[in-house]
């Protein structure tokens, strides 16, 4: 197994970067619940990792390693980064008058189940490391 670190946790670091990403739209949302004229925004995490799986067929910017040609590669670079073609708008059930998109009560529990993801990704994190430090000391 010729991987380094790096490559090992790659995939855990992107998703915890775009569910960062998202936790911090949707904090901003709910601070801007009385801005007139804000629209409520949230990270489309499946069209992002649609599209970077998109972009790793099509391009040589993301190269996809592998062992065997039946595996999926995991995904680096660029991809992951740009993360503004994943941002969607929402439109609101009950519009304000003074156009902002806001719904408080919508948004407390996208951001309540947007933690509970980054806590789920973390944990596997931790066992991933649990699993490594294993193996390194032979148990």
């Amino acid at each position: 197994m010729n991987k380094s670190l790096d490559e090992y946790f790659a995939f855990n670091h992107a998703a915890m970067t775009v569910k960062n990403q998202r936790l911090e739209l949707i904090s901003g949302n709910i601070a801007n619940a009385s801005t007139p004229g804000f629209k409520a925004k949230d990270l489309d995490f499946a069209s992002l990792l649609r599209s970077s799986f998109d972009k790793a067929n099509v391009g040589p910017e993301i190269p996809l390693g592998t062992t065997n040609s039946g595996h999926i590669g995991y995904l680096e670079g660029p991809a992951w980064k740009d993360t503004d073609s994943a941002v969607t708008y929402y439109v609101p059930l009950a519009p304000s008058l003074d156009n902002n998109t806001v719904e408080i009560g919508v948004e407390q529990a996208r951001y309540g189940r947007a933690i509970a993801d980054y806590q789920a990704s973390l944990q596997f994190m931790e066992s991933k490391i649990s699993g490594l430090r294993k193996a390194l000391k032979g148990e």
